[in-house]
């Protein structure tokens, strides 16, 4: 089929489309704002065009045929697609809608996303939102296979060229207890000395872990953690319950250490090696829906660095 006989059919698929959706010829025309007649030439040039019959009138309205079944098949996603693109582009052009897609570790979420995220949809309802909660690994492959629009991480991840990263906040890490290890609390201690309790850390994979890791190489020490689970609120609640010590950021377990139900474990650590960026990424080669390059450049980047306090 050649090119240009390609594009005088789309309008025909189009009509096609339409019958079959809404079942009968008149109500396809006045969906398309056309007349019957109209329809009805445009159904017949494209079996002509095709050499064969794609539906058979009834008293109900339209039925396909064999032919007619296995063309719908085929162009009925393709029509679904197109059509959804015209309604994104429609509304983006105004920004009264659009889609925000966001991958992010968990620590993302709980740190940055949700409560910027909150603010942009009050201010844009119309914006559909999808987001994806993953490890720091699958966060990056869905950033460069183009499935989401942008990427928020907690360094240290690996770094890709073909991504761009800007950091715009950071967390502080600390070391805490429940009340079972208070004795922890009193004074001050070296890395090497928590490796005498039962640590809690995230799974392999997380940037989490990877940072703990680095901070004990750093000390001459292996990070080998007693008890691994899969979610920093896992990790936070298995200190809770006094099974024993762990690292989490001072911004999540504040309020559990300023109601005693936690307690903060002074480190021989430099408070500049506890810290860690929080970084945004999108993939350089794919530009940003309208959406997400005002998410970003609007409510990411003014957004208030978090670390330091403490």
């Amino acid at each position: 089929m050649n090119e240009s006989k390609f594009a005088t059919n789309l309008e025909y698929y189009k009509v096609f489309y339409y019958v079959v959706k809404c079942g009968t010829l008149t109500a396809a025309a006045s969906r398309l704002c056309l007349t019957q007649p109209t329809i009805t030439s445009a159904l017949q040039r494209l079996e002509e065009q095709l050499g064969c019959t794609l539906l058979l009138r009834t008293r109900k309205g339209v039925a396909l045929t064999r032919e007619g079944e296995l063309l719908w098949n085929r162009i009925e996603p393709a029509c679904q697609l197109m059509l959804s693109a015209e309604q994104e582009l429609a509304s983006v052009q105004q920004f009264s809608g659009g889609v925000l897609s966001i991958a992010a570790t968990e620590m993302g979420f709980m740190t940055y996303v949700f409560p910027v995220l909150e603010r942009f949809t009050a201010d844009h309802p119309g914006v559909k939102i999808r987001f994806r909660n993953f490890l720091t690994g699958p966060v990056l492959d869905k950033l460069q296979s183009g499935e989401v629009d942008l990427a928020i991480l907690h360094t240290p991840f690996q770094e890709d060229k073909r991504l761009a990263s800007y950091p715009f906040g950071s967390i502080t890490e600390c070391f805490v207890t429940g009340p079972k290890y208070a004795f922890l609390a009193e004074k001050t201690h070296r890395l090497a000395d928590l490796t005498a309790y039962p640590f809690i850390s995230v799974l392999q994979g997380s940037a989490t872990k990877r940072f703990l890791q680095q901070l004990f190489y750093r000390e001459g020490l292996v990070f080998e953690p007693d008890i691994e689970v899969t979610t920093i609120e896992l990790v936070t609640q298995s200190v809770l319950h006094n099974f024993g010590v762990a690292m989490l950021p001072w911004e999540r377990v504040r309020p559990y250490v300023e109601r005693g139900e936690l307690l903060r474990i002074p480190v021989e650590v430099p408070e500049q090696r506890l810290k860690r960026q929080v970084c945004v990424l999108n993939h350089r080669d794919i530009p940003l829906r309208p959406a997400a390059e005002i998410f970003l450049e609007q409510y990411l980047k003014p957004f208030p660095h978090w670390g330091g306090e403490g």
